[in-house]
């Protein structure tokens, strides 16, 4: 049995991202958005950096698609939306899945009302977890080199592993660099992207059944590398 939530939670950042086909054009996809949602958010609209590349080069760059133009955010809450792409986080600390779920299907509820979007071609489920100590002594990973255990120093470690229909693209790395409280902090991190793409309209027709299975298939990964007196330390909590 899964923890229902680790006391220790260890999660610095999280995003439930959409990527889709609208029978607008792309100029006015936010405008559409906004005046939906525009209640539910703070009023300030933060105009994210890409807008100051000229839109000709975002045209002809691969690298610029399905990138977010524009965020919204409240006390809990981020969304970030772009031509073809919307991506929602929950604040840090983490409000917990039963929070962040049922504010994603609700946002996601309305959003397809707008009859905007055509076809979700693309769910990811990604999940950012900081560990304050090198990770590689406390997960079920090893490497070896000429048959000899590898220490793992300065490593970043990056694979795909396929589980229950999706693909979740695993970043595991130590000697990582981050801020908490306003000071910087060595320590590990594992990354999971949790992804799956759609050739049709399943998404929209069975959104909150595909969310809540990548976010199961992300969560099942995630504890299985944990070695068992590691997420002990963590102080798991069972339902």
């Amino acid at each position: 049995m899964l923890p229902h939530k680790i006391e220790n939670c260890p999660i610095i950042d999280t995003v439930v991202e959409i990527r889709f086909i609208s029978n607008l054009f792309p100029n006015a996809v936010f405008g559409m958005i906004y005046n939906l949602f525009q209640k539910d958010y703070n009023p300030h609209v933060e105009k994210l950096p890409i807008l100051q590349i000229p839109d000709q080069l975002r045209d002809i760059d691969p690298n610029f698609k399905f990138k977010p133009h524009y965020k919204l955010h409240n006390d809990r809450f981020s969304v970030q939306i772009g031509p073809d792409v919307i991506a929602i986080s929950s604040s840090v600390p983490y409000v917990g899945w039963a929070d962040y779920s049922t504010h994603i299907c609700i946002f996601l509820e309305k959003l397809f009302s707008l009859n905007i979007i055509t076809q979700v071609i693309r769910l990811g489920v990604r999940y950012v977890n900081f560990f304050e100590a090198d990770i590689f002594s406390s997960i079920k990973l090893s490497l070896s080199i000429d048959d000899n255990e590898h220490k793992c120093d300065n490593t970043l470690i990056r694979t795909e592993i396929l589980k229950n229909d999706f693909t979740n693209t695993v970043h595991i790395a130590n000697n990582v660099n981050h801020i908490v409280n306003g000071r910087p902090i060595v320590g590990s991190i594992i990354d999971i992207d949790t992804s799956r793409n759609y050739p049709d309209a399943k998404f929209i027709i069975d959104y909150k059944t595909e969310v809540e299975s990548a976010h199961d298939s992300e969560k099942e990964l995630f504890f299985s590398l944990l070695k068992d007196d590691f997420l002990d330390s963590l102080k798991p909590i069972f339902k």
